[in-house]
């Protein structure tokens, strides 16, 4: 199935992405509250971002995607994220699921789609307990895994670790799965990542993708499409994903504080607090990291780009770690800023009423993504550059 589309002639720009999404700014600003309130994002808010074409940033054109690239997608999630930080999470798992619907066996793709190109995916990884019994045609799985965000809109789910031993990718549909929330949390709330249980679902193998092949950016979709990204790696430009949101949830942050700075006065002596050299200070060191924080995230990008055209990485044994390196870096920079953001804006940024507070707490979630942890990235990279090899795992 090739599903021909008039959009295809007409694929938008990255420049035409920002412009949609810097749009949505002021409704996704009145909406973050009840996002939180709702623990999902509103219906409305979601049909937006379909509206926009987000999730065909990096949708394969067979499928009536835009292949546009992850420096579009980056861009995209950071901007919502200035808004709203469950609504630019939220958006990066719509982009960065389908495609990796793109890495799966064409079968499974034509499935997937079933001529539309208007799907909605959601991942989970982390397993509460999970069971695989390979079976004549497939495997059946059983258990129970945390963590899936945007699930109320999703059409089908991609279990990325399938058993204990196996970090194989299984796509299975909506019927097969039952929601069961349990998303009470401090931040993030408005993602919905609820857990999913599955009893004893039937995966046909053209439903399966090798972890091998996704590790090696060997997959059988990417290789059929031809799309360029799909050479390197999945986890060298999916990891970006989180840091673009988190950048935009400070410079959310950044912009709330400045401005409810404004006319307010020191309690005990009555200075003005904009005209403060300290605050002018930790202003100016914040908005200068939040740069700094976008500026290696737009290199990576570029680099990405590259190495995905020219087919392989310069150093593939010391390059394997230097996006994750830099992944996890940005986001522990994100991580101190909204601290000294938080230490600046005075108790009147506790209420809930105002959204730095929201900020706070949506970023100190986010940075306790597995993938961002900075200890174990700079020892990957580490031992890379003295050629230690991988870290043996018990």
């Amino acid at each position: 199935m090739n599903i021909e589309t008039t959009a295809q002639a007409r694929t938008p720009t990255k420049e035409d992405m920002i412009a949609r999404a810097e749009a949505l700014l002021p409704a996704l600003r009145e909406r973050s509250a009840e996002a939180e309130k709702n623990r999902r994002l509103p219906d409305v808010t979601v049909q937006e971002f379909r509206e926009a074409g987000f999730p065909k940033i990096l949708q394969a054109k067979r499928f009536g995607g835009y292949e546009l690239g992850p420096d579009t997608a980056t861009e995209v999630i950071r901007t919502i994220a200035t808004a709203c930080g469950s609504s630019g999470w939220v958006t990066n798992l719509f982009v960065i699921h389908t495609w990796q619907v793109s890495l799966f066996p064409i079968e499974a793709q034509e499935e997937y789609w079933d001529g539309s190109d208007d799907k909605l995916c959601s991942t989970a990884s982390f397993a509460m307990n999970s069971k695989m019994e390979e079976v004549e045609g497939g495997a059946r799985l059983t258990g129970r895994w945390k963590f899936s965000s945007g699930c109320d809109f999703a059409d089908w789910f991609i279990i990325m670790k399938p058993s204990p031993t196996c970090l194989d990718w299984m796509l299975v549909p909506r019927k097969d799965v039952t929601l069961v929330d349990d998303w009470f949390v401090s931040g993030l709330s408005g993602t919905g990542s609820k857990d999913l249980v599955l009893e004893d679902v039937f995966v046909p193998a053209h439903r399966r993708v090798s972890i091998m092949d996704i590790a090696m950016g060997t997959t059988p979709g990417g290789e059929a499409l031809g799309i360029p990204m799909a050479r390197l790696p999945f986890g060298w430009p999916a990891i970006w994903g989180i840091p673009a949101a988190l950048i935009g949830m400070a410079e959310g942050m950044a912009a709330a504080v400045q401005k409810t700075l404004v006319g307010k006065k020191a309690l005990f002596t009555g200075e003005v607090q904009v005209e403060r050299v300290a605050n002018q200070m930790k202003l100016t060191e914040c908005l200068t990291d939040i740069h700094a924080a976008t500026l290696i995230m737009r290199h990576r990008m570029a680099e990405l780009n590259s190495w995905a055209e020219a087919g392989a990485a310069p150093n593939p044994a010391l390059d394997a770690y230097v996006s994750h390196r830099d992944a996890a870096y940005v986001s522990r920079l994100i991580g101190q800023t909204a601290l000294k953001l938080t230490q600046m804006a005075g108790a009147t940024s506790v209420y809930l009423a105002n959204p730095i507070q929201r900020f706070q707490r949506d970023i100190n979630v986010g940075v306790t993504h597995v993938s961002l942890v900075w200890e174990e990235a700079a020892e990957n990279y580490g031992r890379a550059l003295w050629d230690l090899g991988p870290k043996p795992r018990g």
